[in-house]
């Protein structure tokens, strides 16, 4: 990495979205998206969905300590263009899946690509924004995903799997935008700040042994286990519950909206309070009472929306922490955002299990109330946080995006 590149906030923010959009809200939200029709085609079942879909996070799992290593000793650039690359050829390889298993298989690939990228991006960012908008930059990032996956998932089943003739040759036009993404991240990104030559892949497990660090874990756990159980679960669940594929697109993409406007406008919020903590505990609250407004009322899915706002208010704060905990820092970003993603997919591999099978032996609101426990289970690490924003008693001194010191080995 070079220190001395001229910092390019604009530019990298649009690159991060491009390849939160294109990898993350079209190539791996194309699943969920289509799974009514790969359902029926290679006869999987909820609890088997619930499989299939959670094999992504077990790859992210099992990839993200190698990922967060990397990014910090290679540089987010490297990183993530050739996962892009490599992401690509997983989401062709779907096209060759007869089964559930098959399938699991070819999702687990995907997500091991996710592994690598997921920790670029954020450090990519703190390389070329400052301090005090890094949040909205992340935010901005995250708001791609989720407008991306909205659209996926209202466009997808109902005008390009008609146009394309199939599911399966949508899996192959996904994977070549992703490989056109990587190819551009890798020409128009460049890296900055010191590299620490001397990364492990141990170093994130061992900031587990910082109770800051296990607070902010244990909350992406529940955030990003929930998020990814309910995207998963929802356009079958909606389907399978008498709505018209219109109005479950409808349903599904004012969700993902509402979460897309709130992951920039709660970063935003928080950057000007100077203070995560309140968004961070005010969004667990209103996300768990919109699940559970809708546990108790299926028939109205747009009270998604105000789960959606909650959720969305602090998803990308989760991942600015790190930089601001002293215990971490920027030089150590990379192996705590790796860490981030082997909880957080952790339980995006566990919770969509457990969603699946309460759907398929209880019902949609035994399902959606076990979610909304989930999100109010987030107040509990989060009570326990102290500040960290620029207000608060740990905020770090603000310092140059190119400012990143080596890492401490």
């Amino acid at each position: 990495m070079n220190a001395t590149t001229e910092a390019r906030p604009i530019r990298v923010t649009a690159m991060a979205a491009l390849l939160q959009g294109v990898g993350g809200g079209l190539g791996w939200s194309l699943l969920p998206a289509t799974m009514p029709m790969v359902a029926r085609d290679l006869g999987i079942s909820h609890a088997m969905g619930g499989l299939v879909w959670g094999a992504a996070s077990l790859g992210i799992a099992i990839a993200a300590p190698f990922g967060g290593a990397a990014v910090d000793r290679l540089g987010p650039r490297r990183v993530a263009g050739l996962a892009m690359l490599a992401g690509a050829a997983a989401c062709a390889a779907r096209v060759l899946a007869t089964g559930p298993y098959s399938l699991a298989v070819a999702m687990l690939a995907f997500g091991l690509h996710i592994g690598f990228v997921a920790p670029a991006i954020p450090k990519a960012l703190a390389g070329h924004v400052a301090a005090t908008r890094l949040a909205r930059a992340n935010g901005t990032a995250v708001l791609a995903y989720t407008l991306a996956t909205a659209a996926c998932i209202l466009v997808a089943p109902l005008v390009l799997v008609p146009v394309l003739g199939g599911w399966r040759p949508l899996m192959l036009v996904a994977a070549a935008a992703m490989a056109l993404t990587g190819v551009a991240w890798l020409t128009l990104v460049a890296d900055r700040g010191q590299p620490a030559p001397h990364a492990r892949v141990t170093d994130g497990l061992r900031l587990l042994r910082d109770p800051a660090m296990r607070r902010v874990a244990a909350m992406h756990f529940l955030l990003f286990g929930g998020y990814l159980a309910l995207l998963g679960l929802l356009p079958r669940a909606l389907t399978e519950a008498g709505l018209a594929p219109l109005a479950v697109g409808i349903a599904v993409a004012s969700w993902l909206t509402a979460a897309g406007l709130a992951n920039f406008a709660g970063p935003w919020i928080s950057d000007r309070l100077g203070r995560r903590r309140p968004v961070i505990l005010v969004g667990a609250l209103v996300a768990a009472a919109g699940l559970a407004a809708f546990a108790l009322h299926t028939d109205a899915p747009a009270l998604l929306v105000v789960a959606a706002l909650g959720g969305g208010s602090f998803a990308p704060l989760l991942l600015v922490l790190p930089f601001e905990l002293p215990g971490v820092g920027p030089a150590r970003a990379g192996a705590a955002l790796g860490l981030l993603m082997l909880v957080g997919q952790a339980g995006g591999f566990l919770l969509p299990i457990l969603g699946g099978t309460a759907l398929e032996h209880g019902s949609l609101a035994a399902s959606i109330g076990l979610l909304a426990l989930v999100h109010l289970a987030i107040v509990l690490p989060a009570l326990g946080m102290r500040e960290t924003g620029a207000r608060g008693p740990t905020a770090a001194p603000a310092a140059a995006p190119c400012e990143l010191p080596r890492a401490v080995v």
